[in-house]
């Protein structure tokens, strides 16, 4: 892995990374075509080495994938993930503060105000009567 060729390779492909990060941080007002021609990139140059930075995520991606999890126990991963979190006890008043009404169920508190409409109460009240 550590031949003049993979070496070369890797290098290149850092800095094409670089240039597609670049481009994506361009700024909001400037098009593709001003971000390539500012900085001397023929377009069609550009998205060859765009979709070479692509297929190299993919192939990453796909290896870890791939990989049983006994040995990914400690690779880094990427992907996002999402977490359900409930409020404590504490952080939920006591006493309706805001509003005319309110509803307690558990953790959760619904508190309604005076210019609340009949349509809105009514799915309000359906919703709640669903929760867990």
């Amino acid at each position: 892995m550590n031949n003049p060729t993979t070496i070369k390779q890797n290098m290149r492909l850092q800095k094409w990374i670089a240039e597609v990060e670049a481009y994506k941080s361009r700024p909001a007002d400037m098009t593709g075509t001003e971000w390539l021609e500012l900085h001397g990139i023929n377009r069609a140059t550009f998205y060859s080495h765009l979709r070479k930075v692509q297929a190299h995520y993919l192939d990453s991606l796909e290896q870890v994938t791939e990989t049983p999890a006994a040995e990914t126990s400690h690779a880094l991963v990427t992907q996002p993930a999402f977490v359900e979190l409930s409020p404590a006890a504490s952080s939920i008043p006591a006493t309706a503060s805001s509003g005319v009404a309110a509803i307690q169920c558990g953790n959760a508190r619904i508190e309604i105000s005076e210019d609340i409409s009949e349509q809105f109460l009514l799915k309000l009240i359906e919703v709640a009567s669903h929760a867990k």
